[in-house]
Parts: structure tokens; sequence; C-alpha cells
């Protein structure tokens, strides 16, 4: 072949290894397509489900900390700024010590990213548990956490949800252990403030979750949090069904922290920043002071 001809074929074969590349972009594309069009609300909530944090292997034993006391448990339930999705701590701060987590049966000293939740930043909990003494009426506390990032009321109470069954059998093995549930804390509402849940549907759903968790034995009153924070949307649906809540006489919920008013310079997007972090946490701190130092 002369060097002429082969100088002709390059710009042909330039173009057909275009041309099949092209092509297989777009068959990528057509495919990634087919499988968005394909998934369901149930295969996104099981991809969260997927996403929360199992107690790590090498966590050290919670038995050394009880030194022989029988701890209280507080139930930690919510969506994403209950897990561990605010902005981690800097290498350079001061850590957060680690604090007893119970999960799945299992309990071990943790912090954030804290097991039970989804999200690989940091967490309100641990700094809570400081700020707490680590200790609720003078026993010890040992913290298990249910939070899916995303997570919407009806994902939570839907007969049929994931959600549903994954909460329920962390309700049983909590009782499992014998040790008494001090408190219940909801950290959650930014899902459906997105969703434009109407506040009837919100109120008695998240009173029929209360209902449910009691149901599995699981019976201690509910600090709820007004977590609605996510603009463009206004949380006021949700704050009112917040509020009609805690009007009710024997409702068993109690006023949480409103972390509504840690506003854009505290948050990365709906999420906390550090500082962000640090300011709910002692928000949450000082709303349950009070019930901790009570007398047993």
């Amino acid at each position: 072949m002369t060097e002429e001809r082969k100088n002709s074929l390059i710009p042909l074969a330039i173009g057909a290894v275009a041309l099949l590349s092209c092509a297989g972009m777009i068959a990528a594309g057509v495919a990634m397509l087919r499988q968005s069009k394909g998934a369901t609300p149930a295969d996104d909530l099981a991809r969260r489900l997927a996403a929360i944090h199992d107690m790590p292997v090498t966590a050290p034993d919670c038995g050394a900390v009880f030194k022989g006391e029988q701890p209280v448990v507080i139930v930690v339930m919510g969506q994403s700024n209950a897990a561990n999705h605010a902005d981690p701590i800097p290498p350079a701060a001061a850590p957060v010590p680690p604090m007893p987590v119970l999960h799945l049966g299992g309990c071990g000293m943790s912090t954030a990213p804290v097991p039970g939740g989804t999200g690989t930043g940091g967490s309100l909990w641990p700094a809570v548990h400081q700020a707490l003494g680590g200790r609720w009426q003078g026993r010890p506390i040992v913290w298990a956490v249910v939070a899916v990032e995303g997570s919407s009321i009806a994902e939570w109470t839907a007969p049929d949800s994931a959600l549903r069954a994954y909460w329920q059998t962390q309700m049983d093995r909590i009782k499992g252990t014998r040790w008494p549930v001090a408190a219940v804390l909801w950290q959650q509402g930014e899902a459906d403030v997105r969703a434009r849940t109407a506040m009837a549907d919100y109120r008695d759903a998240l009173a029929a979750l209360r209902a449910g968790v009691a149901a599995r034995g699981v019976d201690a009153p509910w600090w709820i949090a007004r977590s609605t924070y996510c603009p463009p949307q206004d949380g006021g649906q949700v704050r009112e069904a917040v509020r009609e809540l805690l009007a009710i006489p024997g409702s068993g919920f109690r006023a949480g922290p409103d972390t509504d008013t840690l506003g854009p310079s505290l948050r990365n997007g709906c999420h906390f920043t550090t500082d962000g972090a640090a300011r709910a946490a002692a928000m949450w701190a000082e709303v349950l002071a009070p019930a901790a130092r009570a007398a047993p």
C-alpha cells in the first residue's frame, strides 16, 4: 500500500472510531434513561436504607462504660438532620468522644457517622451526649438512631413500607435488651415540606407513628423538633401540625428545639454546617436537660 493510500485512510478510521464512540455513549445514555424510568419510589427507599451505617466491627463494647449500671435508651428518629449529613468536624478541631450506641441489638462505642443513620458526615448526637454528661436521671445513656435521608412521614407509616419494617425491627431489638427507653427524639419534616404534605395528614401520621412505636413496647415521651428548613419551600404546614400535636393534652409529645431558627449562615443547603450542627446540638441539650436532671 502506498503512503498516499495510507494517509487517505486515516481520516476514515478516525471517523469510524468517533462514530462507534458516539454510538456507545448514546446506548449507555438510553440504558441509564430506561433504568431511571424503571426505578420506583420503593427502589429509591431501598437504596437509602442500604446506606444506613452498621456498627463498626472495631467498635469497643459498651459494657466497660456502663460499669454494671443499667443504661436508659434515647431513641432518635427522623431524616438527614437526625442522621450523619452535617458537615464533618474538621481534623484540627477537638474531637468529640465516642458515645454508647445500640444498633440492631449490639452495643458499641461510636462517634459520627453514627450507626443506624445514613450519611458520612457529622451528627448532632455525640455532642448532645457530651452536653448531658452521658447520663439521664443518674443512669448512663445509650443512643439508638433510626434516621434515613429524605424520608417522608408516609415512608415511616405506610403498611408496605420497607422503612416501617426496618424501624419495627429496631424497636423489637431495643425492647429485647430490657433497657428502659427514656425518650424518643424526632427530627424530620423537610421531605414533607418538599412534598407539600397537608397539615392534618402530617399531624395524624405522626400521631399514628408514635402509637405504632408504643405498640412495639417502646412507649416513652417524644420530643419533636421543628425541622422544616429547606428553601425555597415554606414549612408552615408541618410546623402547624407540630403545634397542634403539642397542644393536645396527654398526647405524649413534647416541644423539642426549633432548629428552623438556624438560618443560611449555619447551613449547607438543607443540612447543618459544623457550626450549625454544634448550635443544633446545644439546642437539643438545653431542651432535654431538665428531664435528664430530674429525679428518677
